[in-house]
């Protein structure tokens, strides 16, 4: 007893001590009141402040650059037990990041003629054995060469040893090929340590030296460096995880393992030393920048959504390029936008947390941009329609100002792609074949439909430049998908060179969605932000007024359960429940909304409310990302950090109804009782998912095992 409220009285401590640590205006780097984003700048602190107490993280440290001006700030703990502050110079594990380094580094042996992205591997690392299939050094960049990831993390996650180079390739060597490279997306940091592995063999140095040398030194990026656990590294974060609610020291792993996939450690500054160099071509040629920044295609015909060392994809219409990071003892994220001069970039010493919260808003104020507005659809249809819109949207706006020349003089291909998004971005056809018309809408931004939604956004892009200026146009990354095509739309009749147009029953639908859009989407509600103090009786009421008689409107589902969740994870059941009762109340037809509240309940310990609300959910759309199975592993995995250990089995069973076919999901419950000695659930589990793929050999072996020791102790019993 006295433990358990000694710890609640170190948790309380905590928190009001980071409030008022986090309130101080010491850490700043300069008083950020005076400078040309003085107000942004301080409502993204108080943001800051509150999603740390919802997160329970120790420190985070994040800045941006925009043009010539940048701000850098630390807050919290960079080392709890210490009471050390973190500051804008506190050094974090940068984990995957690295990866960007190390694609900066091949591109530059690229130009100076060293290394050939068409030649296997093998002609720079003689050593690596070879594979089935040949693996070329552009496939290894864009994680198309089937070099797999970790295959075994209880093993190879948990390395305390220093590894050379050698020793870092022998981990993963003779493992076979995931898939024939060029033919599956496999993101792989082993794939990455055998690019560094070719720097050193190319260059004459190690992959630090290199790095430093060229990359880190030219930049001024004086706290960049390899991690070594035994080097004197100032201003050191050191990491945390949370281990059922409670925050604990991170596990000790040596990274020289993961040396040029995750091996590195930084600053948050030298980040945007580094951000601002690839901006202004310091370190590579135009023409080598556009290859890292150009999505890789699988043999399949579909993007990647990665270039060479950068995940590649359109936020809001803007050109963006990004990497995040994560492993024990950090949590990072860097982003940029070229064409604005814009990046950011963020560190945590806590494992696990959502970073995603921070730069979408810090994004938000600097560019005075809302970046996760969308509206509620009551349909999946109608939310298949607005994804159309905004695949077209955002892929074409973003293609458009990033090279004005790239479809200008393809007529054909313009006049099939708006032939195939009338085809099917339609009632008729979602609502005679769904998955079939869905699948064709995922298909349209890739080169298997000929790129076909980019094209489309890319004539409107140009079109509406042409029509009402530069600087009207910039508006629509603010305005969104929805004034994107009414704007569009409203030219058709009115320009006579436009003469393949999207169909009459679209244009209604952005008609009367406009319209309810222009209402809803209001000054009131486009300055709502919620939070922990927020009044839930006026937003209530406020949204009820505005929503009344409208057809969409702003779906704020996310930013409710924010605090819905930090609410159940506090334990104060009511405030959770009635949030999440007045969400899906707000938004009736919302499978997100009905997840959240079934999740509430689940968390709760009632799994007859929680499963009938995932049924419900199906029944809307079976295909919603509310009901993947990353949404479930995402929920067990809090659940896991809250100590609810019972809730996890309750949440299995209501993933496997929902995935009544998934062998490797059942095979994955059945491990779970398993572990905890449930061996009669266990073996329930693996005789379903043995009868779903009897290739299942592993499941087999357990059963046989099972039975075997059920019936030795039956006997024993007798």
């Amino acid at each position: 007893m006295i433990r358990k409220n000694n710890l609640i009285f170190f948790i309380v401590s905590f928190f009001l001590i980071i409030e008022v640590f986090l309130a101080s205006p010491l850490k700043s780097q300069q008083n950020s009141s005076s400078t040309p984003y003085g107000e942004a700048i301080e409502e993204f602190k108080a943001f800051v402040r509150e999603q740390m107490i919802i997160d329970k993280s120790p420190a985070i440290t994040v800045g941006f650059l925009k043009d010539d001006y940048q701000w850098v700030e630390g807050f919290g703990f960079s080392d709890l037990e210490n009471m050390v502050c973190a500051k804008s110079e506190t050094a974090y594990r940068l984990a995957s990041i690295t990866k960007t380094i190390t694609a900066t580094a091949i591109l530059q042996l690229v130009e100076k003629g060293k290394i050939n992205l068409e030649n296997e591997v093998q002609v720079y690392v003689p050593y690596f054995p070879r594979k089935r299939w040949p693996i070329k050094i552009s496939q290894l960049l864009g994680h198309l060469g089937g070099i797999s990831h970790y295959r075994n993390y209880d093993l190879e996650g948990h390395i305390k040893e220093h590894k050379d180079t050698r020793e870092a390739i022998a981990i993963f060597q003779d493992f076979d090929l995931v898939a024939e490279p060029g033919t599956k997306y496999h993101y792989s940091s082993y794939g990455y340590n055998l690019l560094g592995a070719v720097i050193e063999s190319v260059s004459g140095k190690s992959y630090g030296e290199y790095i430093t040398l060229n990359i880190f030194l030219p930049l001024g990026m004086t706290n960049s460096r390899m991690d070594d656990p035994t080097d004197l590294i100032p201003n050191r974060a050191r990491g945390y995880r949370l281990i059922r609610g409670e925050i604990k020291n991170s596990e000790y792993v040596d990274v020289s393992s993961r040396f040029a996939g995750g091996g590195t450690r930084s600053t948050v500054p030298d980040l945007l030393k580094f951000a601002k160099g690839i901006i202004e071509g310091k370190l590579l040629s135009k023409e080598s920048l556009r290859l890292m920044f150009t999505s890789m295609v699988q043999r399949n015909g579909y993007l990647t959504g990665y270039g060479m060392g950068w995940m590649v994809s359109p936020w809001r219409g803007h050109f963006q390029v990004f990497h995040g990071g994560s492993q024990p003892e950090t949590k990072t994220h860097l982003l940029i936008f070229p064409l604005e001069k814009f990046a950011i970039a963020i560190a945590s010493n806590l494992e696990g947390v959502d970073l995603a919260p921070y730069f979408t808003r810090l994004a938000e104020l600097i560019l005075e941009e809302d970046f996760d507005s969308h509206p509620y659809l009551p349909t999946r249809e109608e939310r298949a329609i607005y994804h159309a819109c905004n695949q077209v949207f955002s892929f074409g706006m973003s293609a458009y100002e990033w090279d004005k020349t790239k479809f200008q003089t393809e007529e054909k291909e313009l006049r099939d792609a708006i032939s195939y998004f009338n085809k099917y971005v339609s009632m008729e056809a979602l609502t005679k074949d769904f998955r079939e018309a869905k699948k064709k809408i995922e298909a349209g931004i890739h080169p298997i439909s000929n790129m076909a939604f980019t094209r489309i956004g890319f004539h409107m892009a140009s079109l509406l430049e042409r029509v009402y200026g530069n600087e009207i146009f910039k508006n629509y990354h603010q305005k969104g998908p929805i004034s994107f095509f009414h704007d569009y739309l409203s030219l058709q009749t009115k320009i006579p060179e436009i003469k393949d147009k999207f169909n009459s029953h679209f244009s209604d639908l952005i008609s009367n969605w406009n319209e309810n859009w222009q209402k809803t989407y209001n000054d009131s509600i486009r300055k709502l932000r919620i939070g922990l103090d927020t009044d839930f009786k006026e937003i209530r009421a406020l949204l009820s007024s505005t929503f009344k008689n409208t057809e969409i409107y702003p779906d704020l589902t996310e930013e409710i359960a924010r605090i819905g969740r930090f609410y159940l994870e506090q334990g104060e059941r009511e405030k959770a429940l009635e949030l999440f009762k007045f969400c899906s109340e707000i938004y009736p037809n919302s499978p997100q909304a009905l997840v959240n509240l079934g999740q509430a309940y689940l968390w709760l310990g009632n799994s007859e409310e929680a499963r009938t609300l995932y049924k419900k959910a199906c029944m809307l759309d079976p295909d919603h990302h509310s009901l993947s199975l990353d949404a479930f592993f995402s929920l067990g995995r809090r659940l896991e950090n809250a100590g609810k250990i019972r809730e996890i089995f309750l949440m299995a069973e209501i993933a496997a109804e929902v995935y009544p076919k998934n062998a490797e999901l059942h095979k994955q419950i059945a491990d779970m009782y398993l572990r905890v000695g449930d061996k009669n659930k266990a073996l329930e589990y693996y005789k379903k998912a043995l009868a779903l793929d009897p290739r299942l050999k592993e499941a087999k072996e357990k059963i046989e095992a099972i039975k075997k020791e059920l019936k030795s102790k039956d006997e024993e019993e007798r």
